[in-house]
């Protein structure tokens, strides 16, 4: 028995000491990354691009999120280096992966704003950043819930990330999203081509439901009906392209 306690007392200190090594490494890690990234900072000021850059990369090896950033942002501007999207978008990612709040909302962004939007991983990224207070997140949460960017529209919860911007000092009035007018711009413009496309094939005889300006299966099956009957080749797709093949039939 005494022999038994004694093993557990060994397990437990080499637990201990273990543990302590792996705390002092992430501490003494840090006030490292915490020096490439002054050092790192200055030479940036100055313009001194490739020491800049030496220094944040050795910042980045110390799990510096805000070290990857720079990286990130050097790589995408070409700033003492060929531009370099591909190394960029790595940076980046490795700086939200470090929890970095400016690389959490850029990466958010590109995941939000596009043709196929990935809210749920997008609203992920944001949250995390705004758990770190970062006014940004607040702002792209409001304006997700607001116009239902990704996901259905939710006034309360966009209300409740409005009222976090403000407190946190975002003027509405004066700052508008580009890329929320972007999204619906180019939203907008994407509808007029969908009610266009249904209203040619309703006058045709090919689609026999609403003009709603929304793609579903029964506007996709309307197109390839259309193009196999016409002799078009059949894609379905709801593109310029298919509404000047109606246009011309009609005529």
């Amino acid at each position: 028995m005494i022999t038994y306690m004694k093993s557990l007392k060994y397990v437990f200190v080499i637990f201990v000491l273990l543990f302590s090594l792996d705390v002092s490494a992430s501490f003494f890690g840090s006030i490292k990354a915490s020096f490439y990234e002054q050092k790192a900072d200055n030479y940036f000021k100055n313009e001194k691009y490739d020491a800049a850059y030496k220094n944040y990369l050795e910042a980045s090896k110390n799990d510096s999120g805000y070290g990857y950033f720079k990286l990130f942002v050097m790589n995408r501007d070409g700033l003492g280096r060929a531009k370099n999207q591909r190394v960029a978008t790595k940076m980046l990612k490795k700086s939200a992966e470090l929890k970095y709040p400016m690389a959490e909302v850029i990466l958010a962004n590109r995941l939000l704003y596009t043709r196929k939007p990935k809210a749920n991983e997008a609203i992920r990224l944001l949250k995390s950043a705004a758990k770190k207070e970062f006014v940004y997140a607040y702002v792209d949460l409001y304006n997700i819930y607001k116009y239902g960017i990704g996901v259905r529209k939710n006034p309360t919860k966009a209300n409740q990330y409005y009222r976090l911007a403000k407190a946190n000092g975002y003027n509405f009035t004066k700052y508008q999203s580009k890329s929320v007018k972007k999204y619906h711009k180019k939203t907008a413009s994407n509808k007029r081509l969908i009610a266009n496309i249904q209203r040619g094939l309703k006058k045709l005889g090919f689609y026999r439901s609403r003009v709603d300006g929304i793609s579903g299966p029964m506007t996709r099956r309307s197109i390839a009906s259309f193009q196999k009957y016409y002799g078009y080749d059949i894609d379905s797709k709801v593109s310029n392209n298919t509404l000047e093949q109606i246009n011309s039939e009609l005529q």
